[in-house]
C-alpha cells in the first residue's frame, strides 16, 4: 500500500494507530509504514498478535451473524469499529437479514475514508459516525437517526476499550447499555495481560505514550457486563465462543490472548 495521503484523510499520520496496526496484523493493506514498522517489532516479540487479530475479526463476524439469525436483531451499533471490511458487522448482518441497519462509530479519519465506500443492501442501511464514542449522548442522538433505540440493538465493543483505563471502560459501556432496550445484546472482546502481551505493550507505549493500547485482566473485561446476563460459555478465549454447530472448540483455543463474551440485557 502506498503511503501517499489517502483521499478524505487530509493528514499524514505521525504516530502509529491501533486500527491500522490491527489491519496490518490481519493481512490488510490499509496502513502506513510507521504502523507496519511498529507491528513488525511487536510481532517479533509476540507473534501471537497476528492470531489475536484474526480471532478478533472472526469473533466480530460470528457475533453479527448470531445476533441477527438467532437473536432476531436488526440493528447493530459498532463502537470503535476500526477499518471495516466487506465481511465485517454490516456484511454479516445484512447477509443474514438484508434489512439490517448498522451504525459504525470511530474517530480515525482513515477509518472514515474507508467507511464512506461501504455499500448497504438495498433493504438495509449503513451509517458511519466520525465521533469520539466517549460522548455517549451525542453518539446515541446521532445513531437514533438510523436506529430505533426503543427496540433491541446489538452493541459491539471489540478490541477497542484498551484505550481507556479499565474502570473508565466499564463505566463507559454501562452508560450505553443502560440506554438500550431490553433484549439488546452486548459483545465485548479485548486482549488479556500475559508476559508476552505486556512486552508488546512496552513497544506501543514507547511509540505513543498517550495513545497506547493497554491490556486487561479477565475480570476487568467481565466488568463491562454489569446488569446483563452473560450467555454461555461466559467470558472465554474468543475461539471458544459461538463455535459453529457440529464443530469442536479448535485446538489451542485456550492460548488465545483475545478474550470476550456475549451478553443480553434482561
Amino acid at each position: 500500500m502506498s503511503d501517499s495521503v489517502r483521499p478524505g484523510t487530509n493528514v499524514m499520520p505521525t504516530v502509529p494507530n491501533s486500527a491500522r496496526i490491527w489491519n496490518y496484523a490481519q493481512g490488510g493493506q490499509d496502513n502506513y509504514q510507521l504502523d507496519r514498522d511498529l507491528a513488525d517489532v511487536m510481532m517479533g516479540d509476540f507473534p501471537e498478535i497476528k492470531t489475536a487479530a484474526m480471532e478478533s475479526r472472526a469473533f466480530q463476524e460470528r457475533v453479527a451473524d448470531h445476533v441477527v439469525r438467532e437473536g432476531g436483531i436488526r440493528q447493530l451499533l459498532d463502537l470503535g469499529t476500526g477499518i471495516p471490511t466487506g465481511r465485517g458487522t454490516h456484511g454479516m448482518a445484512q447477509r443474514a437479514a438484508p434489512e439490517s441497519r448498522v451504525v459504525y462509530v470511530d474517530n480515525d479519519p482513515v477509518v472514515l475514508n474507508h467507511a464512506s465506500s461501504l455499500r448497504s443492501s438495498p433493504e438495509g442501511k449503513i451509517h458511519y459516525l466520525q465521533q469520539d464514542f466517549r460522548l455517549v449522548d451525542k453518539v446515541l442522538e446521532d445513531a437514533s437517526r438510523t436506529l430505533n433505540l426503543d427496540e433491541p440493538v446489538a452493541l459491539l465493543v471489540l478490541s477497542t476499550l484498551g484505550h481507556f483505563p479499565p474502570a473508565e471502560a466499564a463505566d463507559l459501556v454501562e452508560r450505553y447499555t443502560s440506554r438500550l432496550a431490553s433484549g439488546s445484546y452486548l459483545a465485548v472482546c479485548d486482549t488479556i495481560e500475559t508476559p508476552g502481551v505486556l512486552k508488546m505493550q512496552e513497544h506501543y507505549l514507547a511509540a505513543d505514550p498517550e495513545g497506547a493500547y493497554l491490556a486487561r485482566k479477565p475480570d476487568q473485561i467481565a466488568d463491562c457486563a454489569r446488569g446483563l446476563t452473560l450467555l454461555p460459555p461466559g467470558l472465554r478465549p474468543l475461539p471458544e465462543i459461538l463455535v459453529p454447530a457440529g464443530e469442536d472448540v479448535p485446538d489451542g483455543a485456550a492460548d488465545c490472548v483475545q478474550w470476550g463474551f456475549l451478553a443480553v440485557k434482561p
